[in-house]
């Protein structure tokens, strides 16, 4: 069978293999639909593909499988776009569609036109439209894989990174595939065949599960499979051509059968030995250290049942955890079942910036119930893409996903669950192994015990407090009526003084009216000079009763007050005018800054004068004489809201306040 013949065989043959995987995928059930139906597109075109390179000679279109191979690129490009959430997708059906659109044009109006400078190199023929339709494909392509492999290298998350590199690899697998399928060599194009079918089929795995085998961990292991047993081998290769050199040179058969029994001897006697120690090298420095379970379950036991703190305990699960498993992030989450049934989650840091923020899930939440069934560690990778838990409320995911955790281990007493142990992605970036998983699950129940101890400490610690705190409540209760007793002693005492002042004077000029009066002295001037006496002690009288009044409804909140604009500057001045006279008379200094750069404010002003004329007259009275009195008055802006607070400050040189009072 010549080449030609070969060639024309391949495209049917492999167009078997896609029909074969588009039936499979047709019957096989993905979590992933979108993903799912691009792929089956995906697939049809690469039928489509192979059925124009068998058809290619009979077709006048010119270059027709080069334009179809562009048409499975772009839909392929946009499989990749769903498959890894890529935002604006759209963008890569515009790309595609624009470079498709333009080598059509390009192959209508330059067709059959060669490129002079290939044609001078004794190699095949090559027009200006395939020039352009693999620079196109090139263009795509490197596009692709540089956009897979950037989102690969962004994400934190070892699964989610898994998952990412596993595809980038089946993109690259499927290229190299189509790369090799340009050259004209038939062995070539098998191989290219081959490469592109089993780039779809790793791709199709991909899609169907959404658990994806760890692609890092396999090739390690598989590397060091290979070299664990080509060292291995290297005492036998070493013995047989040690034994072949000496052979050579003996020509005795007895003594050359004696050394080939001492060097098989050695080699079967020091094999073992050399293999364990390689393979004890192999897996420390590639693999990584394994750990001994008895011991690390042990050790944790005896180090949590000396703690009694929760934030302690935090410290010490994730510190642990730290030291086996690489991670430096992680949080022991407590979970409080409330009165109406729902759980609240409160984080506890344990080592990296962890968020406080504490969330409350409903009774029926569908993240405790599957954490409760399994007691098995859940991974952020199974949150965000196992279809089982794609019903989970998008707050309990995104609150999650803030967390930036790789693994939730639950903590269970009984029936019930009290807490998780989140622990961060490793600082290698491999994700966790089932060994690893499992042995986070067996300190988390050897946590149980623990853990209860420690809320039942902490909850006594907090009643403790919450006890002192009556009791600092209660003293600072009995000082303040203490003080109102005080207060009031002095109130009634001030009060009667000065009740009995107006009242004095009230009952002194009337017992002198009635002397008058008897003996007939009275002239119309005295009385008119003593009823002004007696009626300046009933205002200042009434007065006094008015403040009490006043007093007695601050007291219960009763006082009504009327709002109106009111300048700061007019009820000062009313309230200084009834004690001009006084100061006058003792030779008091009253000083007013910034009382006219005041703006106008919502007050009651007539309240607002009267408390203005008691505090200025407390100072008037307790100045001494030539004292001074000293008002200031400013806008001070807030520091909270774009606001503005008025300050006015009263000062004197009298005594003072006594500061238990301030």
């Amino acid at each position: 069978m010549n080449v030609p013949d070969i060639n024309s065989i391949i495209p049917l043959i492999a167009a078997g293999f896609y029909a074969l995987l588009l039936i499979v995928a047709l019957v096989r059930h993905s979590h992933h639909a979108k993903a799912m139906r691009w792929f089956l597109v995906l697939l049809v075109a690469s039928l489509a593909w192979e059925f124009s390179i068998f058809f290619a000679p009979h077709v006048l279109y010119p270059n027709l499988p080069l334009k179809v191979l562009l048409a499975n690129t772009a839909v392929l490009t946009m499989t990749t776009a769903v498959y890894l959430d890529w935002q604006l997708r759209q963008r890569w059906v515009i790309l595609g569609a624009a470079a498709i659109l333009s080598v059509i044009i390009i192959d209508l109006l330059a067709a059959n036109i060669l490129i002079p400078e290939i044609a001078t190199l004794n190699l095949p023929s090559i027009t200006y439209g395939n020039l352009i339709s693999y620079l196109t494909w090139f263009g795509i392509s490197g596009l692709l894989l540089i956009r897979s492999w950037r989102t690969y290298q962004q994400t934190h998350f070892p699964w989610h990174a898994n998952r990412l590199l596993y595809w980038s690899i089946s993109l690259c697998v499927f290229f190299i595939g189509e790369i090799l399928l340009f050259i004209t060599i038939p062995a070539l194009i098998i191989v290219g065949q081959i490469l592109r079918y089993v780039g779809l089929v790793s791709m199709s795995y991909a899609i169907f599960s959404f658990r994806i085998f760890d692609v890092r961990t396999r090739s390690r292991r598989a590397f060091a499979f290979l070299l664990i047993n080509t060292i291995s081998a290297l005492p036998f290769v070493g013995a047989l051509l040690l034994s072949l050199r000496i052979s050579e040179a003996l020509t005795s058969p007895i003594p050359i059968s004696i050394f080939l029994a001492i060097i098989a001897t050695l080699v079967i006697f020091f094999y073992q030995p050399f293999r364990t120690a390689v393979e004890k090298l192999t897996y420390h420095y590639i693999i990584g250290e394994s750990f001994n379970t008895s011991q690390v379950v042990r050790n944790y036991s005896q180090a949590i049942s000396r703690t009694l703190d929760v934030q302690q305990l935090s410290l010490l699960i994730i510190g642990t955890l730290s030291e086996l498993l690489e991670t430096n992030r992680g949080a022991l989450m407590l979970f409080t079942k409330l009165e109406d049934g729902r759980y609240e989650i409160n984080p506890i840091p344990g080592m990296g910036k962890i968020s406080r923020t504490i969330i409350k899930l409903p009774e029926k939440s569908l993240f405790v119930e599957t954490l409760t069934a399994q007691r098995q560690p859940m991974l952020q990778y199974d949150i965000d893409y196992n279809p089982e838990f794609s019903s989970f409320r998008d707050e309990t995911k995104q609150w999650l996903r803030e967390h930036a955790m790789e693994a939730f281990v639950p903590i269970c007493a009984g029936d019930e669950i009290t807490a998780l142990i989140a622990i961060g992605p490793k600082n290698s970036s491999v994700p966790y192994q089932p060994s690893e998983l499992e042995l986070t699950q067996i300190l988390a129940d050897q946590t149980v015990v623990a853990l209860q101890n420690a809320r039942l400490f902490s909850e006594l610690g907090d009643q403790n407090e919450h006890i002192r705190d009556l009791n600092r409540d209660l003293v600072d209760q009995n000082e303040r009526l203490e003080i109102m007793d005080r207060v009031k002693s002095d109130f009634i005492t001030i009060a009667s003084h000065e009740l009995r002042t107006p009242l004095t004077q009230v009952k002194g000029y009337t017992d002198i009216l009635a002397a008058m009066n008897e003996e007939n002295a009275l002239t119309r001037e005295q009385t008119r000079e003593i009823v002004g006496h007696v009626n300046r002690a009933t205002v200042q009288l009434e007065s006094l009763i008015t403040a009490m009044l006043d007093a007695s409804q601050l007291d219960v909140d009763g006082m009504q007050l009327t709002f109106v604009k009111t300048r700061l500057d007019t009820v000062l001045k009313l309230s200084v005018e009834p004690l001009i006279q006084a100061m006058r008379e003792r030779r008091i200094t009253l000083t007013l800054n910034g009382i006219e750069d005041l703006p106008q404010i919502l007050a009651d002003f007539k309240r607002l004068v009267q408390s203005f004329t008691n505090i200025i007259g407390n100072a008037v009275k307790y100045t001494p004489d030539h004292g001074d009195i000293t008002i200031n008055a400013q806008l001070i802006p807030s520091q909270i809201e774009e606001e503005e607070f008025l300050e006015i400050v009263f000062m004197d040189s009298g005594i003072g306040i006594d500061p238990k009072f301030t």
